[in-house]
């Protein structure tokens, strides 16, 4: 699950009844998904606990408790993400790697994040927070494409440092809105690896219950000899390319530009009581490329697709997506909580 925009994170933090999101999908990154998304609210409405967990038949788990609290100079956000993956599939390094030569592994890895975002106005918001890291890959397929990989971090390794965000938010036409963010963070421990990445999103409300919205996104990871397995550089469904494969495509560097249309289709509940449930459809196109330096990327390196999918809102914190998405290599389809992008 991708973190939602910060004006949906606030609106998580006013939810005023327990909710339950059952999670009954599919991705091709970790098959029939059975699990659920709970809401525990504050009995001020001043924030909430969420659980996030499920089982994948591909072998996956995961256990995500998280915590939102509003106070009068911001917002506290904290989650534990730990995940469990059976025969990981991993494609070498590179943007032209093969989709049918592939090496398996299984690994653990777990992600605490405690981040405060202050307000500076209505359009500035800075955000600034502990990060701590565990991953270890306990079996691993024999195959030449690890030795393609510039990093060897597989055994237990423990990391912790800092991240930081700046978000500037501007209105648009059409009811709109204009999102530019930037931030990074740093991992200090047995090892020492960082990254920065780049955001601007613009969406549009021209009528009733739907938007447009186009993004753009860049990331630079450095350091990666040192950067453990799991948590290596690359785009897929692991960054909601939905078209292909967690980390598909690997780099030091990449790019990812995202094209999509919601509408709503129907709403059953109260609405300004946080209690209702929305259904809505999505169309969507993507285009991604990862590379070892900024100047090697070009419009030639570009992997494209193109998908719809259904959108069930229980309330504005409590999202489910289900998408199919068609690339060059096939559909795939994906389930996550969450804005796309």
């Amino acid at each position: 699950m991708k973190k939602a925009v910060l004006s949906l994170v606030f609106a998580a933090s006013l939810a005023s009844a327990f909710s339950v999101l059952p999670t009954l999908g599919y991705s091709a990154s970790s098959g029939f998904i059975f699990g659920g998304y709970l809401l525990f609210p504050f009995t001020d409405t001043t924030g909430q606990f969420s659980i996030n967990t499920y089982y994948g038949t591909a072998g996956v788990i995961k256990f995500q408790p998280g915590m939102v609290k509003r106070f009068d100079n911001g917002l506290l956000v904290s989650t534990l993400d730990y995940r469990k993956v059976i025969e990981k599939e991993f494609f070498g390094w590179g943007n032209a790697t093969d989709p049918d030569s592939f090496a398996l592994m299984d690994f653990e890895k777990a992600n605490l994040v405690v981040d405060f975002t202050i307000p500076a106005g209505d359009r500035v918001f800075f955000t600034g927070g502990l990060d701590a890291r565990h991953s270890t890959v306990f079996n691993r397929e024999e195959s030449v494409l690890w030795g393609r990989l510039p990093g060897d971090v597989y055994s237990s390794t423990w990391t912790a440092g800092l991240s930081g965000r700046i978000d500037y938010v501007v209105p648009a036409p059409l009811n709109g809105d204009i999102l530019f963010s930037t931030g990074g963070f740093f991992q200090s421990g047995d090892v020492f690896y960082s990254g920065v990445t780049g955001k601007v999103r613009g969406t549009v409300r021209p009528w009733a219950g739907g938007e447009i919205a186009l993004g753009a996104r860049a990331h630079r990871q450095f350091n990666i000899a040192d950067t453990p397995v799991p948590f290596t550089s690359g785009i897929g469904q692991n960054e909601n390319f939905r078209g292909y494969n967690d980390y598909r495509f690997t780099g030091s560097v990449w790019t990812l530009y995202q094209l999509e249309v919601r509408n709503d289709l129907v709403t059953l509940g109260d609405v300004e009581a946080g209690k209702s449930l929305t259904v809505g459809v999505t169309a969507f196109a993507e285009a991604g490329e990862a590379a070892e330096e900024f100047e090697e990327l070009s419009i030639n390196g570009l992997h494209t697709d193109y998908g719809c999918g259904l959108n069930i809102k229980l309330n504005p914190s409590a999202q489910m997506r289900i998408d199919a998405a068609w690339s060059k290599e096939g559909m795939l389809v994906q389930s996550a909580f969450g804005l796309s992008f």
